[in-house]
């Protein structure tokens, strides 16, 4: 199998993540032949690791888009470079991966579908929580109908970061920190459990007394899906008590015939009225978050299924988090179709 050649945009913290991923566990499929990055000492790092020239490394990454030939482009920068990035690779041939949320506004991730739509590339978006044990045994459960039909999927998110910086301090002084940051993946999980695309959210968003951040950093959201199962989601960036924090999330699924409780590890625990609690381990899946993404990324290179998380379809669920914002400005319900009708999906 030939390997896939890759332009890097992004080398330090989560991008170092994935540099580290494509060389150490996919080492036989990834050859990383170009870089670029904003901080010149991340790129010297990075750049020395991977056996680059100077050629190969760029502090500007339309250069780098325009002057590295290569099978894809991975990109791990902030959400507000996301479009520019991913733009600048598709217009230069480059099919495309990207780090989760698909942009910082609405309007700049409509136009990387549109691009995605105009060049015919590939462009996949991370969501790395859905490839988890746990959660795809629950998928099991709901789609071979195991507990019998799915009513409805609570989800709750707690972290204790009451300390300025505890979130990096970025965040905590960013408009709608816990929406864009924390809950594109929720919501995105949300829709991913329940099976259905949305059609009404309506909640509310809030910042405690207490809390360390600028803005809204709490929130209640409800969601009416198109299959008929609804959702509810808790999100809470000043938890004291109970925390649901990073890949501990909490959800809760309530099946005709009994109810699914997962969060940390892999564990399933299902609940039967009149009987004892059943508690198991999930069938370990074969590649877990990040590798699972990249495999199914370079499968669909090779002429495989498209990527579950295209853009395509991931819009679906960033869209979540606009609605999220605007009713929490407002507190008027969204109808999801409203916000979708301009693109060709």
């Amino acid at each position: 199998m030939a390997k896939h050649t890759c332009l890097m945009i992004g080398g330090g913290g989560m991008a170092a993540n994935w540099i580290r991923i494509f060389t150490n566990d996919f080492s036989d499929r990834i050859e990383i032949v170009g870089l670029a990055d904003v901080n010149t000492d991340v790129l010297k790092t990075q750049g020395d690791a991977l056996g680059l020239s100077t050629s190969q490394r760029f502090i500007d990454f339309n250069e780098a888009c325009a002057s590295v030939k290569a099978d894809f482009c991975g990109i791990a920068i902030p959400p507000k470079f996301h479009n520019p990035a991913a733009i600048a690779a598709m217009e230069n041939g480059m099919p495309v991966i990207c780090e989760k949320p698909i942009a910082d506004t609405w309007g700049a991730a409509k136009a990387m579908v549109r691009t995605a739509q105009k060049t015919g590339l590939p462009c996949a978006i991370i969501q790395n929580y859905r490839y988890a044990d746990n959660k795809q045994e629950l998928i099991r459960i709901r789609d071979e109908g195991r507990l019998g039909g799915l009513q409805y999927v609570v989800g709750r998110y707690g972290c204790d970061f009451r300390r300025y910086t505890a979130w990096g301090e970025w965040r905590h002084n960013m408009d709608f920190g816990l929406l864009i940051e924390g809950s594109v993946h929720h919501l995105d999980m949300l829709r991913f459990l329940s099976g259905g695309d949305c059609e009404i959210l309506i909640g509310f968003g809030w910042n405690p007394e207490w809390s360390s951040f600028k803005h809204y950093s709490s929130g209640f959201y409800l969601m009416r899906m198109d299959n008929g199962v609804h959702s509810s989601y808790e999100g809470n960036s000043s938890a004291a008590g109970m925390e649901y924090c990073w890949n501990h999330e909490y959800y809760r699924a309530e099946f005709e015939q009994g109810t699914v409780e997962i969060a940390g590890g892999n564990q399933i625990v299902i609940h039967r009225v009149g009987s004892e609690m059943e508690v198991y381990a999930a069938p370990p899946v074969r590649y877990e978050h990040h590798h699972h993404l990249f495999d199914e990324f370079l499968n669909w290179l090779e002429g495989g299924e498209p990527s579950d998380t295209r853009i395509e379809d991931n819009i679906k669920s960033f869209v979540l988090v606009i609605a999220a914002m605007e009713t929490t400005v407002d507190g008027q319900p969204k109808q999801i179709a409203d916000y979708l009708s301009d693109l060709d999906l």
